[in-house]
């Protein structure tokens, strides 16, 4: 807000593309043939199984797409009326995978490696279909994979109980599953069979995914509800309008306290009021190496890192040191999310501005800065306003359940609990907020490095080009990201709050980008408007990491391109996340045929 740091220089201190679904069970013909010509002592066997898993197959093709549809769909019945084709289908698949001939395939060399995969994928299917989705399917409803809502201003803490034992059964099931099919090596195995093995891979894990979630709900609410005592967290209200890795800026920390399910708001606190001018500690040697001693000082830059388990935990020691009691948990969210989470309800006046959800992040990341131009007043109205809207979120008055699901989806609403057991199990979810142990996920994050909040008027645009193998996996990546300034009025008409002027010229957006690959892929360039450029390589936990910088006028482009090669084998195309920003990013993924790599 009225005090704000830029992100540190070189030396280190001061619309998501849908993919096609593809059929999962295409590849039984060329991977049952490829065993056949290969064991042909044995080749009536498995000419029967072919015949088997031929009938089958289109039958489990159906029946697996509609119960994962039902799933996403939280629609009990139409899983009920899937699951028993399913069990049949997949049961008739699994046997015909299963046998003397193929446990002597499974230890011949290369047919070995043709067959394994075929045997892994059928125990998957069956135990998917009897041990994971058929207990679900005994659920008279799926409301447990959704978002529990308000009801007469509370949440109930409890009210995921009655379904705990199916999702914890199914959610082991699919989490053993999908570790088994990972632990399959198709380094020698036919495109024929690797395609739709890692397609059902994929698959399983995006099921697992979902189930799991829900799971880490049904066990948690209880407890981070205060069904069992109560329980007191901070909510950090991140401000997008001047960009950090997760979001932006904690402009706002909140106190509140959560007794058997009911919310009651308590003091609140602007970032600058926390600042601990001789540090607060607990920085990774990663972290001060990488980010400089910000971090530690500022309350505003706890989350150069994209890691946000450690942002809030530092937070923490924030409040702490300010002389706030000891919290549970920290709860992150944004005025775009807050938005979301107030669409249809009744509009509240706060201060100057009637406030909805079609102009909160507005009025918040915008007009708040030209309506008082006080530094001072600034801070005061965000906080003001953001204890406001988020105490009519947690009454209740709020039709709230979309947006949250929504915010979740868009790394917008994270939270985090200082009890290790409990944060042990948010940490598999999307929720937790964590990056750096997301293997499968590809980030670029943002660290605005201006110090005011011009960062409102930067629009994004990313296009991720998987370069594709014949087995499914990748052979590298292509990932554009393309920065706009999008102010197209006179400076002068601007406060100094937005447009700045003190570490950079007035109106100019500087940032710099970190670039996160993938597990198992690394940079092998980086370009930004065509030509290469420098970037500053380092490792945060493991994760390696490229640091570029940006330099924006109004109206400019500045787009930055990333060539990506795989370093090993089998890696499936991995899941992309961005810096949240004041716009929403647009984001399109194409595929297209690797040239080599292969």
């Amino acid at each position: 807000m009225s005090e704000t740091t830029p992100a540190p220089l070189e030396g280190g201190r001061a619309r998501h593309g849908a993919r096609p679904r593809r059929r999962v069970w295409p590849w039984v013909v060329g991977g049952v043939g490829v065993v056949i010509v290969a064991v042909g002592v044995v080749g009536f066997l498995f000419a029967k199984d072919a015949s088997t898993m031929l009938r089958s197959a289109d039958a489990l093709t159906s029946h697996a797409k509609a119960a994962k549809d039902a799933v996403a769909d939280r629609d009990a019945p139409a899983l009920a009326a899937e699951v028993d084709g399913l069990e049949a289908s997949a049961r008739e698949f699994a046997d015909a995978t299963s046998g003397w001939h193929w446990q002597l395939a499974a230890h011949t060399p290369w047919v070995a490696d043709q067959a394994r995969p075929l045997m892994a994928a059928g125990g998957a299917v069956d135990a998917m279909a009897s041990e994971a989705l058929a207990p679900l399917a005994s659920m008279d409803s799926l409301d447990a994979l959704a978002v529990p809502g308000f009801e007469d201003g509370r949440i109930d803490p409890y009210v995921l109980e009655p379904y705990r034992a199916p999702l914890a059964q199914a959610s082991s099931v699919l989490e053993t599953q999908a570790s088994a099919l990972a632990d399959v090596s198709l380094a020698n195995t036919l495109d024929q069979v690797a395609k739709p093995f890692l397609d059902l891979q994929s698959q399983l894990d995006e099921l697992a995914g979902l189930v799991g979630a829900a799971h880490v709900a049904a066990e948690l609410l209880p407890t981070m509800l205060g069904g069992e005592g109560e329980r007191t967290y901070l909510v950090m209200v991140q401000n997008n309008a001047e960009p950090r890795a997760t979001g932006g800026i904690p402009s706002a920390i909140i106190e509140l306290t959560v007794d058997s399910g009911r919310i009651e708001m308590g003091e609140y606190r602007t970032a600058k009021d926390l600042k601990a001018p001789n540090g607060i500690g607990g920085l990774t040697a990663d972290e001060e190496r990488i980010f400089g001693d910000q971090m530690e000082i500022f309350p505003q830059d706890v989350n150069f890192t994209p890691e946000f388990p450690r942002s809030a935990e530092l937070m923490t020691r924030f409040w702490a040191a300010g002389g706030g009691d000891d919290v549970d948990g920290v709860v992150s969210v944004d005025p775009v999310a807050l938005g979301w989470m107030l669409e249809g309800a009744d509009p509240v006046q706060v201060g100057p501005f009637e406030i909805s959800g079609d102009n909160l992040a507005q009025v918040m990341l915008n007009e708040t800065y030209i309506e008082f131009p006080e530094g001072d007043a600034q801070d005061a109205y965000f906080a003001r306003a953001a204890t406001v809207l988020f105490g009519s979120i947690v009454s209740g008055e709020a039709a709230v359940l979309d947006g949250v699901e929504r915010a979740i989806d868009a790394h917008r609403f994270m939270v985090w609990s200082a009890d290790e057991s409990e944060q042990a199990m948010l940490v598999t979810t999307q929720i937790s907020g964590g990056f750096l142990e997301r293997e499968n996920a590809v980030g670029v994050f943002v660290n605005d490095g201006s110090g005011d909040k011009i960062g409102y008027y930067v629009d994004s645009e990313a296009t991720i080009t998987d370069l594709m193998c014949p087995d499914g996996s990748i052979a590298g990546q292509e990932v554009e990201v393309a920065f706009t300034h999008t102010l197209d009025r006179p400076l002068r008409e601007l406060p100094e709050a937005i447009i700045g002027g003190v570490y950079v010229p007035e109106g100019e957006f500087h940032a710099n980008v970190v670039f996160y690959p993938a597990r198992g892929t690394g940079v092998a360039k980086v370009t930004l408007d065509g030509k290469k450029t420098k970037v500053r390589p380092e490792n945060e936990s493991g994760r390696s990491m490229a640091t570029a910088r940006i330099e924006l006028k109004p109206g400019e482009t500045a787009t930055l391109g990333y060539e990506i090669t795989a370093t090993e084998s089998g890696v499936l195309p991995p899941l992309y996340v961005q810096t949240p920003g004041a716009l929403e990013p647009g984001v399109a993924r194409v595929e297209r045929t690797a040239s080599e790599g292969c």
